[in-house]
């Protein structure tokens, strides 16, 4: 009975020990993990970290992980939506919800409003509506950023005698000195100080050049696309856009009134919002997110401090006022495991608890408009003396219903760009509007009609494709083999040959995975029409066609890049020899002047163009200073001559912003790296034997004879090998063009391998890019070959 007895606690202790070591195994397993993914910045994390938390309390077995990612945020999310690693909610802008969607990587959020019962109808119609696409909702939005506030100094209004502004003032085409503080062009005129001829302070700046622009457009009607959610056609020709394009233009080239890009960037050396803080600009047109930076620089009791408001932007004289906004919200990726959990997550973070957070950094509109009308948006009693500038907050819910969205669409942005990108000739005053625009705009036309052309496409086949793939392994197998087939080996160097095998085989095998492996797939890829996220279908050679007979930007780039290889390679090569010649002589300290030569070739390209960009600035560059001087009138060696003709209204030239001096700002930047030859090439010139030099110089033969006939011969090898290599990287030059210029202006330094990466990440047109890279594999291996042809020249010792 004992015995019994023992047996039943022990097995009743046993089962209370096994649950109790269950039961935080279990309430683990019901804990819900998911990933929250924005761009926002440090503003604005503290209030996003907030409000996840605060979710987490309300919902106690869903812990959220918050990503922030502010730098090619929508390239990254693309590629693990590809990759099936996507982020459960992710924030998201009307500009891309058309690329996800039509790819199944976006849910749809009807349902999930409709089961919860929740109420969409709180939020901007507009901007709900603008967050749709083929009818149904993608993104719950979260914020609307109308690009209307007008921010203003209070102080320079005072010390010029106009009043501040209330919102009722207009613009025309001309200043109408009657209307005074009513008028646009009057305020701005008169608030414009100019000393010896040079302007000391501007009325106005908008953050982008493009702002005043579309803002001009919109409020007399023009509108560059017939339908800004599924653009089909491209307007940009219409008179009332061309008109204030060029009105814009001019209200910088021939008014003076507003300060050019330009001038903002270099002359102020800051961007429009610093140098209203700075008070260089009386007022300066931006989205609400310019509040905290001015809170933060603008304290009452610091130096340099004014008190500044927002108003409303000028309608136009017959009261019509549009402009164009920003805006996102929150999207439940397609490849969750937990929908349910990522729409709770997903209203709440675009509700009002998220929103209330937001609101209290000043930083984001909430797209609820109860929210955007009262505290904390709107200053309140209660409202903290740090937070109640600016004052007219209230503006902002007046603005919501102006707003215009897009052009949005999945090919506008590749097609609009062949319209804007002569904007840079109308912007620096060396064409008109109406000359270049119509022509533009018919190449964004025919560039859109082709994108947007419905083919109906089969599947490719992998079989098919993997068959060829293994055929050509194959075919290089035998290649590389063939040669070796009719030599006989011993016992012994076949042993030894199955160790060497044994020894590289990590090395062949990371060839065939990471480079082979990849080539051939993008050599399939290159007959296919794949975006990375859907199922590649069967293209044929319609890429290929499409680069050499509709792309106008392949010969273009392939142009562009010629030019810079044939110019820069030799160049760089020569000065990489003269270094190396310099650098050649034993005397103290040698090796530390080798290093400081060398260490620009390693550095990165990121960091290097950042310098070159602060060397090139029109106004503050070190090469301008060095031309034109400190007093911007010196003519060194008649380079400034020689300039004039690209030379803007200040006399000095904008190497980076002018499409005749662009390329070549960018192949004086590629010296920089002369230094990495420079070391090759003094590696040459140590190997050639000093008693060659010793009896040129007892036969009589001065320096030049014996570098012509000693030193170029001997160290021809080393020469080739840096031409060669040089062509063959600069045809793959990227980095410089995309930080420096982004491929402009007006294409001038757009370079192959900028167009190949431009249409595969940013365009999600893989297979076309991959064709792309199949033309410059082509291109490298011609000119490679033909230098090969033509190397008579070198001469090998003992050959």
């Amino acid at each position: 009975m004992h015995d019994n007895r023992s047996t039943w606690l022990r097995t009743l202790s046993a089962g209370l020990l096994f649950g109790l070591v269950l039961l935080p195994v279990s309430a683990l397993a019901q804990v819900t993990h998911l990933i929250f993914r924005c761009w926002d910045g440090d503003d604005n994390m503290p209030a996003i970290f907030a409000a996840a938390r605060s979710f987490e309390k309300a919902y106690p077995n869903i812990k959220v992980k918050v990503e922030s990612v502010t730098d090619e945020y929508q390239e990254k999310l693309l590629s693990e939506v590809a990759a099936g690693i996507a982020p459960d909610v992710a924030m998201m802008d009307p500009t891309n919800i058309e690329k996800l969607s039509v790819r199944h990587a976006l849910l749809p959020l009807d349902d999930f409003i409709a089961k919860s019962h929740y109420d969409i109808g709180a939020y901007y119609p507009n901007l709900v509506q603008a967050h749709r696409f083929g009818g149904k909702l993608y993104v719950l939005p979260r914020d609307i950023a109308p690009i209307s506030p007008i921010y203003y100094n209070k102080r320079l209004f005072d010390e010029a005698g106009i009043p501040y502004p209330d919102g009722k003032w207009t613009w025309d085409y001309k200043e109408r000195p009657e209307l005074r503080e009513h008028d646009f062009l009057w305020v701005i005129h008169h608030l414009t100080k100019e000393k010896n001829g040079q302007v000391v302070l501007w009325g106005y700046a908008p953050s982008w050049q493009d702002l005043l622009w579309q803002q001009f457009a919109l409020s007399t009607g023009g509108r560059w696309a017939d339908d800004y959610m599924h653009p089909m056609k491209m307007t940009y020709d219409d008179p009332r856009v061309m008109r204030a394009i060029q009105f814009t233009a001019d209200l910088t080239l021939k008014y003076h009134w507003i300060p050019s890009a330009t001038a903002i960037s270099t002359v102020m050396q800051s961007s429009a919002k610093q140098a209203f803080a700075e008070q260089k600009i009386a007022m300066f047109q931006s989205g609400i997110w310019e509040v905290p930076f001015l809170r933060k620089e603008l304290l009452k009791g610091k130096p340099g401090y004014f008190d500044w408001d927002i108003a409303m932007p000028p309608a136009y004289k017959d009261g019509t006022l549009h402009f164009p906004t920003g805006g996102s919200g929150y999207a439940i990726m397609s490849g969750t495991t937990h929908p349910w959990e990522a729409w709770l997550l997903t209203k709440w973070m675009a509700g009002a608890p998220g929103l209330k957070e937001l609101a209290r950094t000043g930083l984001a509109q909430p797209a609820i408009r109860k929210m955007s009308q009262s505290p904390p948006w709107v200053p309140g009693p209660e409202t903290p003396a740090e937070e109640r500038t600016p004052a007219n907050r209230i503006m902002m819910d007046t603005s919501a219903p102006l707003v215009v969205f897009g052009p949005y669409g999945s090919e506008w942005g590749e097609a609009s760009d062949f319209a804007t990108r002569v904007f840079t000739k109308i912007w620096d005053g060396s064409a008109k509007a109406q000359d270049v625009i119509p022509e533009a705009n018919a190449e964004g036309q025919a560039r859109l009609d082709y994108l947007r052309r419905s083919v109906h496409r089969p599947p490719f086949n992998w079989t098919i494709g993997g068959l060829v793939s293994l055929a050509l392994f194959g075919v290089l197998a035998f290649w590389v083999y063939w040669p070796e087939r009719k030599i006989k080996r011993t016992h012994r160097q076949k042993l030894e040959n199955r160790v060497a095998y044994f020894f590289v085989m990590p090395w062949v095998l990371g060839l065939i995975l990471f480079t082979a492996g990849p080539m051939l797939l993008s050599l399939l890829m290159s007959f296919a029409d794949w975006d990375i996220i859907q199922p590649a279908k069967w293209r044929g050679v319609e890429n290929f066609r499409e680069a050499f007979f509709v792309d106008p930007r392949f010969w273009i780039s392939l142009k562009v890049t010629l030019l810079y290889t044939i110019v820069s390679v030799p160049l760089g090569v020569a000065s990489s020899l003269a270094l190396a010649l310099l650098l050649n002589v034993k005397v103290r300290a040698i090796p530390l002047w080798r290093t400081c030569y060398y260490l620009p070739s390693v550095a990165s390209g990121v960091a290097s163009s950042l310098i070159w960009r602060r060397i090139f600035q029109p106004d503050g560059g070190l090469l301008n200073a060095i031309i034109y001087g400190p007093d911007g009138h010196r003519n060194l060696l008649g380079i400034a001559s020689m300039l004039k003709p690209f030379a803007e209204s200040s006399g000095q030239v904008n190497w980076l912003n002018n499409e005749h001096l662009a390329l070549p700002a960018l192949i004086i930047m590629s010296l920089w790296g002369a230094g990495g030859g420079m070391i090759i090439l003094l590696a040459g010139l140590q190997g050639v034997p000093n008693h060659y030099y010793e009896a040129a110089t007892l036969d009589g033969a001065n320096a030049w004879y014996r570098f012509r006939h000693i030193t170029v011969p001997m160290i021809s090898p080393t020469l080739f090998f840096c031409l060669l290599t040089g062509f063959i990287g600069t045809f793959q030059s990227f980095t410089q063009a995309l930080l420096m210029t982004n491929g402009g202006p007006d294409d001038s330094t757009m370079f192959f391998a900028l167009h190949l990466w431009q249409s595969g990440f940013l365009g999600l047109r893989m297979g076309y890019a991959s064709a792309l890279g199949w033309v410059l594999f082509a291109v490298v291996m011609v000119f490679t070959v033909v230098q090969l042809r033509l190397s008579k020249w070198v001469y090998y010792e003992g050959g």
